[in-house]
């Protein structure tokens, strides 16, 4: 370790850790325009993203280069923190600070080419979408997701909309340069050609999951294979030795 480094890490212990209330005391000055607040908040917070930048350290990029990432990735979540929702700071900053990491480490993959990278954008937005929601209960709106991939909000959908013609059977190269996952896994329909179709899914999957508890075993079977979790809806009256208006009835109250 370079002895820059030794005195950053050195300089960034001393910055004292932030309570709840002192996190929402500052982040209400930031919001009023307060620099002193935003350095303040920075600095609480940097020994946050040193730990997440040597997590990644190893992996084609220099450490140096990855504290200055996650330094960014920082910076990016006090300026769109709102303590209002109740997130503690260090959650939310967390989230900002890993995706501008990954983002970088990424952008530093020799095999990254269009329309590899293309795809690659693709990939790492379906993951992005998935761990937001699982981290804060809600989905990221169309700047955030923009915003975390390092792309403006038109590039974005227009990604979207252009996805369809990708093919769906190549594969997506991994970080040691194996084949990974298909385009199929990341493009969830052949329809979705909106942002809209891309967030809307995880809320939905989470509806179907609360719908599917109030019926019997044997029925959520059904209701599975009518939506296409599993063997095609048309197979389900054959697998449960149903008749056609049973299935038809099941069908009804599943709409």
């Amino acid at each position: 370790m370079s002895e820059a480094l030794q005195t950053y890490f050195t300089r960034v212990g001393k910055y004292p850790l932030l309570t709840r209330e002192q996190e929402i005391d500052l982040a209400k000055k930031i919001e009023a325009g307060d620099a002193r607040a935003k350095n303040q908040m920075i600095q609480s917070n940097l020994r946050l993203a040193i730990s997440i930048a040597k997590k990644y350290h190893g992996k084609g990029c220099s450490l140096e280069d990855l504290i200055q990432e996650s330094n960014m990735g920082l910076i990016k979540a006090v300026d769109r923190f709102d303590w209002r929702k109740g997130f503690k700071f260090s959650t939310y900053a967390y989230w900002w600070i890993k995706q501008s990491v990954r983002t970088h480490v990424a952008s530093q993959a020799s095999d990254i080419k269009l329309p590899a990278h293309t795809r690659n954008l693709l990939w790492k937005m379906n993951e992005m979408i998935k761990e937001y929601e699982e981290e804060f209960g809600q989905r990221p709106s169309y700047d955030e997701v923009s915003e975390a991939l390092g792309i403006p909000t038109s590039t974005l959908m227009s990604m979207i909309k252009c996805s369809t013609q990708l093919s769906l059977d190549a594969n997506i190269r991994d970080r040691s340069g194996g084949a990974g996952r298909k385009i199929a896994e990341v493009v969830p329909d052949n329809e979705a050609t909106s942002v809209d179709d891309l967030l809307d899914s995880v809320k939905i999957k989470g509806v179907m999951r609360s719908a599917l508890k109030s019926l019997t075993s044997r029925e959520e079977n059904i209701i599975r294979l009518r939506f296409g979790i599993g063997e095609p809806a048309e197979q389900s009256n054959e697998q449960f030795s149903l008749s056609k208006a049973e299935v038809k009835e099941i069908r009804r109250i599943a709409k």
